[in-house]
């Protein structure tokens, strides 16, 4: 029987759970419908050419191939959100100012995550077009719904706003290289290792706030201690005016809200105000959305979008 055995970190999925999923799926894709989002079927391949206009990382994970009839090296699809950019861009050719896409569909990555397999299902919607905070709300919104028609329990949203972290290291004359251990070390939360990085900038007052948003963890108490650091520069005053907003729709949901500053997972991808999401039960987020405007500037396309994906199989495998 041996021979028969699949690869690493993927698996069949026998009627039960197959049932489960198609189940899942269809409640989904109907609560997305509500909000008036339609429904997109990217291809399975694109060109790899297209793929590295979204960064190293989506790069890295995409498993590739080569088209036998054009001689190109091809992608298998890793990200339905970089997909649905796509779309999104070929629909603004016919004066589609505003577009709400959502999608459901298999997906490999070269790398299994935490507690997942290689193959996912990834389930999701994207806000394409409107740079309102209520476009975060719609999205935040629609994302606590989902888990909670499929059965998730004792939901929390974790947030933060990249846009701070942006804006206080593009103060700074960070080479590349440095730009890219400070953002494994502020993942890591290592203190002595950002304080090391960032050394040679003499304690300028943005490296103090860097430092300080390793400790910038916590519930919505956060938001106060984020105020007396930043209250007086301007710059930030309006971010937290959207954190505290966000932060009462979250609990008038039935959710909890926490802030993590210093999770600034995905910062080349994202842009603004992030989340992950954590329900009873399991060991990883079970969710994860947030802004990425101009996620298209590489091809000259300025667009704001936010959005969020679920891995559907893992959901129903920990369910």
């Amino acid at each position: 029987m041996s021979k028969w055995r699949l690869p690493n970190n993927l698996e069949d999925l026998f009627s039960n759970k197959a049932k489960k999923l198609e189940l899942f799926r269809r409640k989904l894709i109907d609560l997305f419908a509500d909000y008036d989002y339609q429904y997109i079927m990217p291809s399975l391949l694109e060109f790899e050419d297209s793929l590295k206009a979204y960064g190293k990382d989506l790069d890295i994970d995409t498993f590739k191939v080569v088209d036998q009839s054009s001689g190109r090296m091809m992608g298998i699809s890793s990200d339905l959100t970089t997909q649905a950019a796509r779309v999104d861009a070929y629909l603004l050719s016919e004066n589609n100012s505003i577009n709400k896409l959502c999608y459901a569909g298999q997906i490999l990555k070269t790398k299994a995550g935490p507690g997942s397999s290689r193959e996912l299902f990834q389930v999701g919607l994207e806000y394409f077009g409107n740079a309102e905070l209520a476009a975060d709300i719609e999205i935040q919104t629609i994302l606590i719904k989902s888990l909670m028609l499929l059965g998730c329990e004792d939901v929390t949203i974790d947030v933060n706003d990249l846009g701070i972290y942006k804006i206080l290291t593009g103060n700074l004359d960070l080479l590349g290289q440095e730009r890219e251990e400070l953002a494994a070390a502020m993942m890591l939360k290592d203190k002595s290792l950002v304080k090391s990085i960032l050394k040679r900038f003499n304690n300028k007052s943005d490296v103090k706030k860097i430092i300080s948003l390793l400790d910038m963890v916590g519930d919505k108490s956060i938001l106060e201690k984020l105020k007396n650091l930043y209250g007086e520069d301007n710059i930030f005053v309006e971010s937290i005016k959207k954190l505290e907003m966000l932060s009462k729709n979250i609990e008038s949901l039935d959710s909890v809200v926490t802030f993590d500053f210093s999770d600034i997972r995905g910062y080349q991808y994202h842009s603004g105000i992030v989340c992950n999401a954590y329900a009873k039960g399991f060991t990883a987020p079970v969710a994860q959305g947030g802004r990425y405007d101009n996620l298209n500037e590489a091809i000259g396309l300025k667009r704001p979008a936010t959005g969020f994906s679920l891995d559907l199989r893992y959901l129903i495998n920990n369910l």
